[in-house]
């Protein structure tokens, strides 16, 4: 498995040394409402938070306050919801982190600021021929399409480009091609996207909503569906895993949202410092009043 990122944080005053915040420690410390973790914290995942809420949010003027929102209810009783959070692997905390913005995201928002009150600007998909999005329509695009080519429609329909989803699972459009073509008439707005963003996001979000309840007994385990993604598990092992997600919407909304934070939690670009110490504000761990903080320090 990768090794997680590390951060270099501020210098302990009582031992003179460089705090490194790799995936496991910024964890541990966030939970204890420790400021500069939760800076680490913000450093490390804002970026991938902020690429969703570009791909996802039926109104652009509102991410700032979701994301705000989020952190909020990460925090809440006394950090109960990041404490519920997945601690093995970074991936599979992210696939949280992420289920919890993208819910926070469906719930209306109120303005916080004159600029989360501008008015949204209106995605509408391109075209005559797009017909209404449910997960009934998703079904019938995917169904007894092999797996590998489920997955490459799941992400056309999420908004992304064949030159993304070619990054996030390191093979060719192409081999799904006639696959795509499913997507004709009806769908035709995802299937000429160029620029990464969902065509029908008020649609997409409640598809998975639908999609994260509808889980069964037989669903793999997340964990699970990560070892499948790194290639350690064997193929007679893998195998019944990877045929049931080909016919699970829940299965599979998670194994493309390992795919999904895998990919932009490395590729996605770094927020400013000031974003950051927005976020500490929002969870009420900023930096006390004349103090700079470390990224302030490092960046000015």
């Amino acid at each position: 498995m990768p090794r997680a990122k590390a951060l270099r944080g501020p210098r302990s005053m009582a031992e003179n040394r460089t705090v490194l915040y790799t995936f496991h420690k910024v964890r541990e410390q966030c939970e204890q409402a420790n400021a500069d973790a939760w800076r680490a914290f913000l450093s490390m995942y804002s970026p991938l938070a902020a690429h969703l809420l570009a791909m996802y949010a039926p109104d652009p003027s509102a991410v700032q306050s979701v994301w705000r929102k989020t952190l909020q209810r990460l925090a809440e009783n006394n950090f109960e919801r990041f404490r519920g959070t997945a601690r093995q692997t970074e991936r599979e905390f992210l696939a949280d982190v992420r289920a919890l913005l993208l819910e926070t995201l469906s719930q209306p928002v109120a303005p916080t600021s004159a600029s989360d009150a501008a008015p949204a600007r209106a995605t509408e998909p391109d075209g005559a021929n797009n017909a209404k999005l449910t997960p009934e329509s998703l079904a019938r695009l995917l169904e007894g399409l092999p797996l590998l080519h489920q997955e490459m429609v799941f992400f056309k329909l999420a908004g992304y480009s064949e030159n993304s989803i070619e990054k996030m699972l390191r093979v060719a459009t192409r081999v799904a091609e006639k696959s795509f073509e499913r997507l004709s008439p009806d769908h035709a707005a995802a299937a000429k996207i160029e620029k990464d963003r969902c065509p029908w996001p008020t649609e997409w979000l409640g598809i998975l909503q639908q999609a994260r309840a509808a889980k069964k007994e037989n669903c793999a385990e997340l964990h699970q569906i990560l070892r499948i993604h790194d290639g350690q598990v064997s193929w007679y092992d893998k195998e019944p895993v990877e045929k049931h997600a080909s016919g699970c919407l829940y299965c599979l909304e998670r194994w493309t949202a390992l795919r999904e934070v895998g990919y932009w939690r490395k590729a996605a670009p770094a927020v400013t410092a000031a974003q950051i110490e927005e976020g500490l504000r929002a969870l009420g761990l900023g930096a006390p009043k004349g103090r700079k903080s470390f990224l302030q320090r490092m960046f000015g």
